[in-house]
């Protein structure tokens, strides 16, 4: 665990080539607003160890399983682990962090933090009068509506009362198709739990499994994706699924189930502002990238003098470091200089759409077509349209520039024919006995398929996005095809 801000040796240390594995035995990835709190209290309490006089660092790679204060005194500490010691004592630093996480759990668990929030409703839930209308609209559109949270129906009956109720003379039940509640996400997107209807008299769960249809106005607790996708009557890209997790709704929703995504990320707002009036120093990075480009750019593999850009790098870690301090202490949840976070990276994949709020559909027609802009890959970016291409190097041509009416196979490899057979068609009407028919596919001359499905001839014709707050990513689904994502 690294405690500094300044431990680059570290880095290195623990990371020799700076790659890291995600593996759970090992990583935690802390990437939502619910970790801020647990992840400022682990800063605190590992930062107060490590700076105490009254503890010891222990070094994670020292080869020694020992070290002696006097010649009667041994204090053993477990090899190849990383922690402080204070006499006697030591705690790892991974165990420091499991007394934090088990004590976040406890205050989640106990519903103490629930009840803070219920005492205070207006300071922590935003009431906004357009959550009715849009899901009015949503529902007059002709689409089908489902709560699926993991808060008991105590809390959600309260939550959804103070934010529902008021605005119509109606219940906050009427507004959804289905209401499922301690769902038990992401297990809720695998295997599922046991579906049984909650008492909304009482707040209890009714006796038995819950075994016909579910029925429109009623509650339920636990079930699975399944269930509710066949009480929906929906497949795959049928449903699109809001939720705030990047785990626990987004990642788990769109692997599993290849439902469309849209996340809500609250903090798109000030990332926006501040990229809005920080854009020069990302211009000036950029700028600075391409010095070290032009000063490479003059070098072959005869060159034996390595340049100097010692300074040129220095200046891209002041603007990077200014860049992210105008995020704030933790930077921007979305790059790190040129870079993409590990938090970015899945919201691009995942997530097909997001925004800082869902009510921003309110802005879109229900047909709206949502698609990502094209982005150059790296190989693209290099060429410059003003300047001709080098025909001297090795080109793989995958066209067709030679047509014969037939060709003999007999097993041999005389006179190149695995060459020339890539660019060979074969007429079928010459086919005959010691002929390959069908050697090659006919060209294609007509469209025979379409990258995106979705893109039919009706909805080609919709308007793109053109929003700075409501984005759609185009990326490949978990087979490689190509996808843009609407």
């Amino acid at each position: 665990m690294l405690t500094s801000p300044s431990c680059s040796h570290e880095v290195r240390e623990v990371y020799p080539n700076k790659f890291i594995v995600f593996d759970d035995k090992r990583i935690y990835v802390l990437n939502t607003l619910f970790h801020l709190p647990e992840l400022y209290m682990l800063a605190c309490i590992i930062d107060y160890f490590t700076n105490s006089p009254m503890y010891e660092r222990c070094s994670q790679h020292s080869d020694s399983v020992a070290s002696v204060d006097s010649a009667e005194n041994t204090k053993t500490v477990p090899r190849n682990d990383s922690g402080v010691m204070c006499g006697e004592i030591f705690m790892p630093f991974e165990s420091i962090f499991q007394d934090v996480r088990n004590a976040v759990d406890k205050v989640h668990d106990s519903g103490l933090l629930k009840q803070l929030t219920l005492d205070n409703l207006r300071k922590y839930v935003h009431k906004d009068e357009r959550l009715p209308v849009l899901f009015n609209r949503m529902r007059a559109h002709g689409s089908k509506l489902f709560l699926l949270t993991n808060s008991d129906f105590s809390y959600t009956d309260k939550i959804m009362t103070y934010l529902l109720n008021g605005f119509e003379n109606r219940s906050w039940q009427s507004y959804f198709d289905y209401v499922v509640v301690d769902a038990k996400k992401p297990g809720f997107f695998e295997g599922g739990t046991t579906l049984r209807e909650v008492d909304t008299e009482s707040g209890t769960l009714k006796l038995g499994v819950h075994m016909g249809p579910m029925k429109a106005g009623r509650v339920y607790a636990g079930g699975s994706v399944n269930t509710l996708s066949q009480m929906l009557g929906i497949s795959g890209k049928e449903a699109i699924y809001f939720g705030d997790h990047i785990f626990g709704d987004i990642l788990k929703s769109k692997k599993i189930r290849g439902w469309r995504t849209f996340l809500v990320v609250p903090e798109l707002g000030q990332e926006l502002n501040v990229w809005h009036d920080k854009r020069h120093l990302f211009a000036r990075l950029g700028e600075l990238d391409s010095k070290v480009s032009e000063i490479f750019r003059q070098y072959d593999s005869t060159a034996t003098t390595k340049p100097d850009i010692g300074v040129i790098q220095e200046s891209i870690r002041e603007v990077v470091h200014e860049m992210d301090m105008s995020y704030g202490m933790l930077g921007s949840i979305f790059r790190s200089g040129s870079r993409q976070t590990h938090f970015a990276g899945q919201m691009i994949r995942y997530a097909d759409l997001y925004s800082s709020t869902f009510l921003n559909l309110l802005h879109y027609p229900f047909f709206y077509l949502f698609k990502a802009p094209t982005m150059e890959m790296p190989h693209e970016s290099t060429v410059d349209p003003e300047l001709p291409i080098d025909t001297s190097m090795n080109l793989s041509y995958r066209g067709r520039s030679t047509s014969l009416k037939s060709v003999s196979f007999d097993g041999s490899r005389e006179n190149g024919l695995e060459e020339v057979a890539r660019d060979i068609v074969i007429d079928d009407a010459s086919c005959s006995k010691g002929h390959v028919p069908h050697l090659r596919a006919d060209t294609p001359r007509r469209i025979t398929h379409h990258h995106d499905v979705d893109d039919s001839d009706d909805e080609s014709s919709s308007p793109e996005s053109s929003s700075s707050d409501l984005k759609a990513n185009g990326h490949e689904d978990e087979n490689g095809a190509d996808q843009v994502q609407a």
